[in-house]
Formats: C-alpha cells, structure tokens, sequence
C-alpha cells in the first residue's frame, strides 16, 4: 500500500465522520462522555493502556467496523466490533465481541473484565480474553493494572500492569507495564507507558512505549494523537509464518464526538509501520448511552 492509498483511506473515513457531525450538530444538542478504546488484537507494540475512571464512558454499548490495508502483498483487513460498559457500585464491567478478517483467515475475539475502585486513591482493572477461529487472535489473553492517584486534586495517576498472551502456536507472552496519566486543569491529558515483554520459546526481550496527548471536555469530545514504538518478538502472519525480533512503529489519531443527547461516533485513523510491510486505515463506530 502507498502513501497516497494510505492517506484516501484516511480522507474518506474523517470525511465520513464529518458529514456525520455535521448532520447531528445541526440539531445543537451535545450530550455527556467519555474516552473508550479497544484490546489490542496482537502482542507486538501497542502496550495496553491502563483503564481510568474519568476517561470511561460507563452505561452504554457501540458497534462498529474496521478496514485497513496492508502493503506487499499482505492484504487488507476488514472487520466490526460491539462493546459495552456498565457501571454499578464500586465496578466498572465491560465486554467487547471484535471479528476481524486479516492474512487470510477470519476469527471472532471475545473479552470481559472489571475495574473495581478500593478507593479515593487506588483502582484496579483485570481483563480477560479468548477466540474463536484467526490464527492471529490469541488462544488466551489476561491483562491486571493497579492504578493510583495523586495529589489533592488527584491528577496524577501511576499505573502498574502485568500481562499474559498465548497465541495459537507456541509463542507465549508475559509483560510488566509501568505508566502514568496527568489531567491538567484546561482540556488536555498526557499519558505515557512502557512494557517490559519477554516472548518464549527463545527469551526474546521486546520493550515497546508509547506517548500520548488527549485535547476535550467529557461532555463534548476528546481528540487523542497516541505515538507508539518499540520491538516485537514476534507477529504470526501465516498458520506457520512467524515475523520475528524487529522494530516498528505506530501512529493513531482518535476523534470521539458527543453528536446527541445519549449518543455520538468513534473515529480511528491509523498508520504503522516495520521493516517487513506498512498498514494504514482506521475504524469508525456508533455509542450510545444509556
């Protein structure tokens, strides 16, 4: 794929998006929200990210799909997604049901976790994922964040994670993560974080990090630019194709919109990049409160 493929892909889903803001403003109405991102479907670079309180929009469900493509000969990809949280007491429960069509293959992921607040101070997330079919879906997929905040205004969060990945041959995955968020007192966020990775068979060290900057209000919309990087140990391409030890990179620009009362749309651009292809594409999805 080229850049200019890339950036069509791109026009055409921020053009998508606007005709649907446009629409929906038209009626001046902008409901309440907040930040919700998706699993990472690999264990290459993209680090999961801690769940915050603040930033989840809790009580709602979205449904949504995917295309990217791929360049030298890998394909493209293509698939939807329905995810929903609901919080009640101290719990925040949330469950995703993501069918991706990638390599060749087809597959459904399924995950479910909680984020239980102990606190004022201290909150913690565990998620737990499996699949069904896709070669390149994990078998298994666990990942427990202990968060802490900070500071009378509790603006700053630290984050502490452990994550275990087994694919469907025999790699296998266990990783520490160590991140923090700080809220500032106009719209902006900054967060950033670093996994430890150690992939088996081989002991294969692949540290990743990522930085990010959040601008928006949670009754109205947030923009997040999100820069990851890093090594993966491996990426599984093939029923017995396996990319091993390299470098790559990911770019991410996440646009969620409040267009109506209880309702609104995600809009995800993205472009990654590594020694053996590039991807570029994104997603775009509908929420609804309730």
């Amino acid at each position: 794929m080229s850049h200019q493929r890339f950036m069509r892909s791109l026009a055409l889903l921020l053009l998508l998006g606007t005709m649907f803001a446009w629409s929906a403003n038209a009626q001046n109405v902008v409901a309440p929200g907040y930040l919700t991102q998706s699993s990472p479907q690999t264990a290459g670079t993209d680090a999961p990210l801690p769940s915050v309180p603040e930033k989840n929009l809790t009580n709602f469900v979205e449904v949504g799909g995917s295309y990217r493509q791929l360049t030298n000969g890998f394909g493209d990809w293509s698939g939807g997604y329905a995810r929903g949280v609901f919080a009640t007491g101290k719990n925040i429960w949330n469950a995703e049901v993501n069918g991706q069509h990638e390599f060749g293959d087809g597959g459904v992921y399924l995950a479910a976790g909680d984020t239980y607040n102990f606190s004022s101070d201290w909150y913690a997330s565990l998620t737990l994922g499996s699949s069904v079919g896709g070669f390149f879906w994990p078998r298994f997929r666990a990942d427990a964040f202990l968060n802490r905040k900070w500071n009378a205004r509790k603006q700053f969060i630290t984050t502490l994670g452990y994550g275990y990945y087994a694919s469907k041959d025999v790699h296998r995955d266990q990783s520490v993560f160590i991140g923090t968020i700080y809220y500032f007192g106009g719209p902006w966020i900054v967060e950033d974080g670093v996994r430890f990775n150690v992939s088996n068979p081989g002991a294969v060290f692949s540290p990743a990090g990522f930085v990010a900057v959040t601008e928006g209000r949670n009754k109205h919309h947030y923009v997040t630019v999100n820069a990851g990087f890093g090594q993966e140990g491996y990426q599984i391409v093939g029923p017995t194709t396996v990319l091993t030890r390299f470098p790559s990179q990911i770019m991410t620009i996440t646009w969620r919109q409040w267009t109506g009362k209880t309702w609104g749309f995600n809009l995800v651009g993205d472009y990654y990049h590594s020694p053996f292809y590039e991807r570029g594409g994104g997603s775009f999805g509908f929420f609804k409160e309730f």
